[in-house]
């Protein structure tokens, strides 16, 4: 007797490449539909008119901010893991990798783990971990817009579901969608950060994804078939979310055309819904693409340097162009408060002219002229070699002697212990990102003070968190002075250091107005400046200097 025949079950990929094509098939059909009942020569011309242009530029301008959104939520989730990513490579490596969209599912965005991996050693399974969480957030929030519109238009249809969805039914699916959202934070991120980081990256996820909605309601405005809010958002997430669950690249034939549908349901006419979703997809999903293949381009070198893991020189690199990244009128401004901060700071603790000084990290020699020709005898260290050769050539304008600049690390100063009356740092202990590295260059900093010789800190108040947030995405963004991964030190936070005490109660807060002021309206708003300066609100300054007194040592009792 023959054994029976089994049929050996078909392979899960054979199945899943199978509805692919069926997909795309559908798709394709449905596409070729719409097309059909339009007559191209009116739709060409239609398609280069005035309104066309103008709803194709107001997708392109919404897009683009949609993309700097969401690269801030990728660049704030990669930094609980890589703290000390620099924010314009992380730029340039999610723009570089725009065109994964035109893979399925998006998965060659995973690109970023081998771009990043290697120069910052994160942990691939972290990047991969976030690429899920966005994906999942994208969909949450996609969902949820969705499930709203429904409500606002009426229990609608929806295209790939043969029932309708009601208001309960809509509130009962967005709640597991949140709460899932929630404890995929909670296993990815330690329990602390996990309720702040989901909040924040939800709140950046509904921001990003409400612009290509608007962007959509002005095309059609401007196109004369205006949509209301819900029947915008009904079409955006219908054909995005049918488009991204096919896996198909950028859901190609089938989020248009599921647009399409939604947009003639809700009354538009086929001529004009072929049309203006042909220009909303060319100034978003496709513009996304060409801005992914530019940025290659641009950033080819940046990205080859990430990829062998090369660290440059970050100070020597711009000590030439350093100078120009600040208007000359804030950097004599700042010059000023904080030369006459330092002095009187310095008067207080009865250090006088001609007491011996060190200016750690000195940068391109700007305090360190000034308090020389004030008749301080002040040493000036930096760890870049480029920095301290500018800081020679600005003593030498100045008719100073150059006198002793030497290149120092921090944490290991090439001086005797008690060597120094008092010395200070301006905007250089951030830079300072080794783990232990600060405190290690503070215990230093200690043992070249005399005994009642003070350490002057000068730093970035970021204690107010829209002040933290420019400082860490923006700033580095306009500027090549700080990379965004700096470790600030916060006025409130002032570390513990051995032998010696702060002086908590005289921190001194100043400057409010921001870098980009100019000229004229600095000295207009100058005395609201002081004002605040001496107000409560002055915890929420730009800068702040902060006082380390060494104490003496310990007096050993003498037995009789």
């Amino acid at each position: 007797m023959n054994a029976p025949r089994t049929t050996k079950p078909k392979p899960m990929g054979r199945k899943f490449l199978l509805l692919l094509v069926a997909a795309f098939l559908i798709g394709a059909l449905s596409t070729g539909h719409w097309l059909a009942s339009v007559q191209f020569p009116a739709l060409s011309a239609r398609l280069f008119s005035v309104p066309a242009l103008l709803a194709g530029f107001c997708c392109v301008a919404l897009t683009s901010v949609n993309l700097l959104l969401r690269w801030s939520r990728w660049h704030f989730l990669i930094r609980r893991f890589s703290p000390h990513l620099v924010t314009r490579d992380s730029l340039a490596v999610y723009l570089a990798t725009l065109p994964a969209l035109l893979s399925p599912f998006f998965v060659a965005e995973l690109g970023r783990v081998f771009l990043i991996r290697r120069r910052f050693q994160t942990p691939a399974s972290y990047l991969v971990r976030i690429w899920f969480i966005e994906r999942y957030l994208d969909f949450c929030v996609v969902s949820l817009a969705l499930l709203c519109a429904l409500t606002q238009t009426g229990a609608a249809r929806l295209a790939f579901l043969p029932f309708s969805i009601s208001g309960t039914l809509a509130l009962g699916l967005a709640v597991p969608l949140v709460a899932a959202a929630f404890l995929l934070f909670l296993l990815t991120l330690r329990r602390r950060q996990a309720l702040l980081v989901a909040t924040s990256s939800l709140l950046l996820t509904a921001f990003a994804w409400a612009l290509p909605i608007a962007a959509l309601h002005f095309t059609f405005g401007v196109l004369g078939a205006p949509l209301t809010w819900a029947g915008a958002t009904q079409s955006f997430a219908q054909g995005t979310l049918l488009g991204s669950l096919t896996g198909l690249p950028l859901g190609v034939f089938v989020t248009g055309s599921t647009m399409i549908e939604v947009l003639v349901d809700l009354g538009v006419q086929e001529d004009t819904g072929v049309l203006g979703v042909l220009v909303y997809r060319s100034g978003t999903a496709y513009y996304a693409v060409f801005l992914g293949i530019l940025s290659l381009v641009l950033f080819r070198k940046r990205l080859l340097a990430l990829l062998r893991g090369v660290a440059d020189a970050h100070f020597d690199e711009i000590a030439s162009e350093y100078e120009g990244e600040i208007p000359d009128h804030v950097r004599e401004r700042l010059l000023g408060k904080k030369i006459a901060l330092i002095g009187r700071t310095l008067d207080c603790h009865g250090i006088g002219k001609q007491s011996k000084g060190l200016d750690l990290g000195c940068g391109q020699g700007w305090y360190l002229a000034e308090l020389r020709q004030l008749g301080y005898a002040v040493t000036g260290t930096d760890y870049s070699q480029g920095q301290l050769d500018r800081a020679q050539l600005h003593l030498r304008s100045k008719s100073l002697d150059p006198g002793e600049l030497i290149r120092a690390d921090a944490q290991q100063l090439p001086f005797a212990d008690d060597s120094f009356d008092f010395v200070y740092s301006v905007n250089a202990i951030h830079h300072i990102l080794e783990d232990g590295a600060q405190h290690r260059a503070l215990r230093e900093i200690v043992r070249v003070l005399r005994p009642g010789g003070v350490f002057l800190l000068h730093e970035i108040n970021t204690e107010n968190p829209v002040f933290r947030w420019y400082m860490g995405y923006l700033f580095p963004l306009l500027t090549k002075i700080d990379e965004g991964n700096e470790e600030w030190v916060l006025p409130t936070a002032l570390p513990f250091v051995p032998g010696a005490s702060w002086e908590r109660d005289r921190v001194e807060y100043f400057t409010f107005l921001p870098d980009f002021v100019p000229k004229l309206l600095l000295r207009a708003f100058a005395p609201l400046e002081t004002w605040l300066e001496r107000s409560r609100m002055r915890r929420m300054s730009a800068h702040y200097q902060a006082c380390l007194v060494k104490l003496p040592p310990p007096q050993r009792s003498v037995e009789s």
